[in-house]
């Protein structure tokens, strides 16, 4: 099983913003060093719990500092800028990166991040997500002059002069272009069963509890089949999911609940309230919202303990949904910084070793 990183990243309101992006550099480069395949970067514009609001020069920054890791955008929220910056700005980092990167695309669901760009209903934002993405993977893989009209956009390149270059745009290092992952929330959902039909890359979210995962695979898999696509390899599959690793159950469990994870999951909490979806992190759909607490979340989604028992959790992570290929770290606020470089080592040096592989 692979290791990566998902980070949204999460930080309490009140930490010094400077601090918290040197935090999240170092935790890319520790990640590197150990030997993690990937690292996927979160964008909000009005959280500040999630603070990072430009990925993709989050990404430019670590590019140097790094050395093998795969770094993606996880993600571009799609319905927030215009095509053709996603498009040129993402080529421009395949090649600063000799083709590093992956595309993490996606719509959004913070309400103030809505209002902010005026943007429509969520149902709408969604067509405007797959339009967007239609548009990128068009002018990644196309030569002016085109003219590529949709209900959200309307991209075109006339009058071109071929022989100085003018009316070219960049086009990524990767071809055709870089891999594209999408997050999947929804067990029934309609990213994962497009994902499915054009092969991307299926994320699941750190949010939903292990029992929906499988229908998240079913999802994907069902889209793969209704496009003749050949059956999914399931080593393409990421999952995301809190981990401590620490010297006992206890000392994890205790620090848990004194500490900025307890906060950031009564954040993520108002967050899924505000938008009608507490449904997700819930085992079972009749749950009453009161019970949806910092507590359950960090029994239902959190995998702690010591080197054995986080072992047997991720073994039986891997049973419920029949094997996946990655693993996604979600990073959380360094407030004991002693603990969680020692729970990154514990983790690519004695629990990876021990899982299995697809």
């Amino acid at each position: 099983m692979d290791l990566g990183v998902f980070m949204m990243p999460l930080h309490p309101p009140e930490k010094n913003r400077t601090d918290c992006f040197e935090e999240d550099i170092d935790l890319v480069v520790r990640a590197d060093g150990l030997g993690f395949k990937e690292a996927w970067i979160g964008q909000h514009h009005s959280v500040a719990w999630e603070p990072i609001p430009a990925n993709d020069v989050f990404i430019a920054n670590v590019l140097p500092r790094t050395k093998n890791i795969r770094l993606g955008t996880g993600v571009s929220i799609l319905p927030q800028h215009h095509p053709v910056n996603v498009a040129v700005r993402l080529a421009y980092l395949d090649h600063l990166s000799r083709g590093r990167i992956n595309a993490g695309f996606g719509q959004g669901g913070v309400q103030t991040d809505w209002g902010l760009f005026e943007l429509p209903d969520p149902a709408t934002q969604g067509l405007m997500t797959v339009e967007s993405i239609e548009m990128i993977l068009k002018l990644w893989q196309t030569d002016p002059p085109f003219d590529f009209k949709g209900d959200h956009w309307h991209i075109k390149i006339e009058n071109t002069i071929p022989e100085q270059g003018i009316g070219t745009i960049l086009q990524p290092y990767q071809k055709p272009h870089p891999p594209v992952g999408m997050s999947i929330v929804r067990p029934d959902s309609k990213a994962a069963t497009m994902a499915g039909q054009r092969g991307y890359h299926p994320i699941s979210t750190n949010l939903a509890p292990d029992c929906d995962l499988p229908q998240h695979w079913a999802t994907y898999c069902a889209g793969a089949e209704s496009a003749n696509r050949p059956e999914p390899d399931r080593s393409n599959w990421r999952i995301s999911r809190s981990v401590l690793v620490a010297e006992s159950n206890d000392q994890a469990l205790d620090y848990l609940m004194n500490s900025a994870v307890a906060r950031s999951y009564e954040y993520l909490i108002t967050l899924l309230t505000g938008a009608k979806m507490l449904w997700i992190p819930k085992r079972d759909l009749d749950m009453p919202d009161a019970e949806v607490t910092p507590e359950y979340m960090i029994e239902e989604l959190f995998i702690y303990g010591d080197v054995k028992t986080v072992t047997e959790k991720l073994h039986n992570l891997w049973d419920v949904t029949g094997g996946f290929g990655t693993l996604l770290m979600i990073a959380h606020d360094w407030d004991n910084r002693d603990l969680w470089e020692k729970s990154m080592d514990l983790l690519a040096k004695e629990v990876a070793p021990a899982l299995p592989t697809i």
